[in-house]
């Protein structure tokens, strides 16, 4: 099980945290027939396959270049042919939520981001809450008027929704084009790390988006708080985790695979036991 910090504990206690929720955390789901969520590299190759696997695309996915590789894959598609394999693989199939979802909204963070397309903590979040979630994407332009705390819960989705395909980020020149038109939303989640810490869950050390937000924070100001990612045991060179941790400033939680990743879900049950304990003390003493 993991060993959580009691500074993690609290931070989640006094609802100064943002839980990230990465494409590892959907795994997890599966609609009515097994299927589950495709990984992003998995969606490339999918993709590759339809396309007759073009020597530079199998070596982009390789290489691991995803976001080049997804430009390719969007070029040598018809527009909409690229949205419809979107909504194929991420809204149609009807991903049903698991219980690591529960456990997550449980941590009741006054926000949670999700890079995902797929909509299967939104809707279990919004169904729970009776609709009073707040879902915002970076196209938004008043998220700045939830970001107060109190009652409101909100949710940000950082590259788009699946059923507004059209403004997904995808590719490298979707990121481009989304940093240069929204930069108030890129902005508001640097404020972020500055002032809150962030718990990833299900992501990956390669994220570029996560990689470019953090070093770019780190490198501008020189000081910033410890934030905080869950990662399969042996998943990463303890090297690479050691330099990561430098220049992002994460520390990092390992935990067994073993099992569909079991032991990341019964730790954040206990997680959730930690932090309700904690508000229930505070609540006695007043030590806010």
């Amino acid at each position: 099980m993991i060993s959580w910090d009691d500074e993690l504990v609290q931070t989640i206690g006094r609802r100064r945290s943002v839980i990230v929720l990465g494409a590892g955390v959907s795994r997890n789901s599966t609609n009515c027939h097994g299927k589950r969520p495709a990984t992003w590299e998995e969606f490339l190759r999918t993709a590759s396959v339809g396309l007759g696997n073009p020597p530079l695309l199998v070596k982009l996915i390789e290489q691991k270049d995803y976001l080049t590789a997804c430009e390719l894959i969007k070029k040598r598609l018809k527009p909409d042919e690229f949205i419809a394999s979107i909504q194929k693989e991420y809204q149609r199939p009807g991903y049903r939520k698991a219980e690591i979802h529960e456990h997550i909204y449980n941590l009741d963070s006054s926000i949670v981001i999700s890079p995902n397309f797929y909509n299967i903590y939104d809707t279990y979040a919004s169904s729970t809450s009776a609709g009073t979630i707040i879902i915002k994407d970076h196209t938004s332009q008043d998220i700045i008027n939830y970001l107060s705390g109190g009652e409101t819960r909100l949710l940000l989705k950082t590259h788009g929704l699946a059923n507004t395909p059209g403004n997904v980020i995808f590719t490298r020149k979707d990121y481009a084009e989304a940093r240069t038109k929204y930069v108030l939303f890129y902005e508001i989640l640097k404020s972020l790390v500055l002032t809150h810490r962030f718990l990833f869950l299900g992501c990956g050390v390669e994220d570029p988006d996560i990689r470019a937000l953090f070093e770019d924070v780190q490198f501008a100001h020189n000081r910033m708080p410890y934030h905080y990612m869950t990662i399969p045991k042996d998943e990463v060179d303890p090297d690479v985790l050691e330099l990561v941790s430098e220049t992002m400033k994460i520390r990092f939680y390992e935990y067994s695979p073993d099992n569909g990743h079991e032991e990341l879900t019964l730790s954040l049950k206990e997680l959730v036991s930690k932090v309700e304990s904690y508000r229930s003390e505070r609540a006695i003493d007043q030590k806010w």
